[in-house]
C-alpha cells in the first residue's frame, strides 16, 4: 500500500473568492434518490441520461463533476420520463446524510443547529443547486429565498419539489426531529399533485406568489445537533474546504468513501457498512473502486491518518486512546501503522507538532 500523505493537514486553506471559483462548477450530491426513484418506477438510467451531456459511465465511475447545464438538462429529461406526478417529492423523501457526501456529514456532525445551517449556507455549491439560494432573517422568522426561479421555465416545479423535499428530509435528519418550516411560497400554480405536498411539507403552502420563499423558526438555530461529534465536523469541514473544493485528483466516489467512513461516529467501518451507506452492494462498491484502481483499505487508512494526526496535534490524548479511536484496539499495531503511513511514530509526530514554529 502506497504511504498516506498529511501534507494536506499543513497546506494553507484555500480564500473564500478561490473556493467559490473551484466550487461553482458545482457538486452532485443528492441525485442518487433521484437515481433510485425513476429506477424503481422502471426508468432505465441510459434513457435519462440520454441527450443530457452526461457520460453512461458517470454512476459508475463518479470522475465526473456535472455542469449546472449537465444538471439542467437532467431534471429536463428526469421530469419528461418519470412516471408518478409526485416524483420528485417522492425522491426527495429518499435521502439520507451520506447522499450528500462530506457536505452532509459536517453539517450532521456540526455543534448547533444554526452552525450546521451556517457551513451548508455558506459551502451551498457543493450540494449543486440550480438556483441561487440566499438567506435572511425576518424577526423570528428565517427565510431561505430562491432567486430568479423564472429562468428555469416549465422545469421549475419539478426542481423545486425535489429541492424543497431533499432540504426538508436532510434538515430534520441533521435536526433529528421534524424542520419546524412555517410557510412555502411557489411561483406557479398548485399541481394537481398538490395533495402530496400536504404530506411532505406540514406548513401552509402557497402557490401563485410572487415570491419563491420558504420560511421556518429561526429559533432552531439554538437546538443541539444529536449527532455532534467536534473532531469529524471539523474533519469533515477540512475536507471540503481543502480536498471537495480543490479535488485533489479524486473522484466523487472515493471523496464519498472517506466521507463515510468520517461519519461513522465512532463506529467500525467496514467495506460493508460504507457501501451499505452509499446505497449499493459490497459487490458493486468494490468493483467500482477497482475500476478507478483504488481500495478501501488506502481510502479507510487515509482517513484514520487524518484522524489521528488531529488528535496527536490538537489535544493531550494518551497514543493509546487515539489508536483505540481510528481502530485500532491493540496499541502496538496502531503504533506501526502509523509509522508506515507518516514514516514516524505517534509519539515523534506528537513532539514534532507541538513544537514553536
Amino acid at each position: 500500500m502506497p504511504a498516506v500523505s498529511t501534507s494536506r493537514i499543513a497546506t494553507p486553506r484555500p480564500g473564500p473568492k478561490e473556493f467559490r471559483g473551484r466550487a461553482s462548477a458545482g457538486g452532485s450530491y443528492g441525485l442518487a434518490a433521484l437515481f433510485d426513484e425513476l429506477e424503481e418506477q422502471g426508468v432505465a438510467i441510459r434513457d435519462l441520461l440520454a441527450g443530457t451531456g452526461i457520460p453512461p459511465s458517470w454512476r459508475q465511475q463518479a470522475d465526473v463533476a456535472l455542469s449546472h447545464a449537465q444538471r439542467v438538462a437532467l431534471f429536463t429529461s428526469a421530469q419528461r420520463l418519470a412516471r408518478r406526478p409526485d416524483t420528485a417529492l417522492r425522491a426527495g423523501q429518499r435521502q439520507k446524510i451520506g447522499d450528500f457526501g462530506v457536505w452532509g456529514y459536517a453539517m450532521a456532525t456540526s455543534p448547533t443547529f444554526g452552525d450546521a445551517f451556517r457551513f451548508g449556507r455558506d459551502h451551498l455549491p457543493l450540494a449543486g443547486p440550480v438556483l441561487r439560494i440566499t438567506f435572511e432573517r425576518r424577526g423570528d422568522t428565517g427565510v431561505l429565498i430562491s432567486n430568479n426561479p423564472e429562468s428555469l421555465g416549465t422545469l421549475l416545479p419539478f426542481v423545486a419539489d425535489f429541492w424543497r423535499s431533499s432540504m426538508t428530509t436532510l434538515l430534520s435528519l441533521v435536526l433529528g426531529a421534524p424542520f419546524p418550516s412555517r410557510a412555502m411560497y411557489f411561483p406557479y400554480e398548485a399541481p394537481p399533485h398538490v395533495s402530496a405536498y400536504r404530506k411532505v411539507f406540514p406548513c401552509p403552502i402557497h402557490f401563485g406568489s410572487s415570491v419563491m420563499e420558504w420560511h421556518f423558526d429561526a429559533a432552531v438555530f439554538g437546538a443541539p445537533c444529536p449527532n455532534a461529534n467536534a473532531m469529524t465536523a471539523g474533519l469533515c469541514r477540512e475536507f471540503c474546504e481543502r480536498v471537495v473544493a480543490s479535488g485533489e485528483g479524486q473522484s466523487p466516489l472515493q471523496r464519498e468513501v472517506r466521507a463515510a467512513c468520517l461519519g461513522t461516529q465512532g463506529r467500525e467501518a467496514t467495506a460493508a457498512t460504507v457501501a451499505a451507506a452509499l446505497g449499493m452492494s459490497l459487490r458493486t462498491f468494490h468493483r467500482r473502486l477497482r475500476a478507478e484502481q483504488a481500495s478501501f483499505q488506502d481510502l479507510l487508512d487515509e482517513v484514520r491518518c487524518s484522524v489521528a494526526v488531529e488528535y496527536l496535534a490538537n489535544t493531550r490524548m494518551p497514543v493509546e486512546e487515539i489508536g483505540h479511536r481510528v481502530g485500532f484496539p491493540d496499541p502496538s499495531n496502531f503504533r506501526k501503522a502509523f509509522r508506515r503511513w507518516t514514516g514516524r511514530p505517534p509519539s515523534s509526530y506528537r513532539n514534532a507538532a507541538s513544537r514553536p514554529q
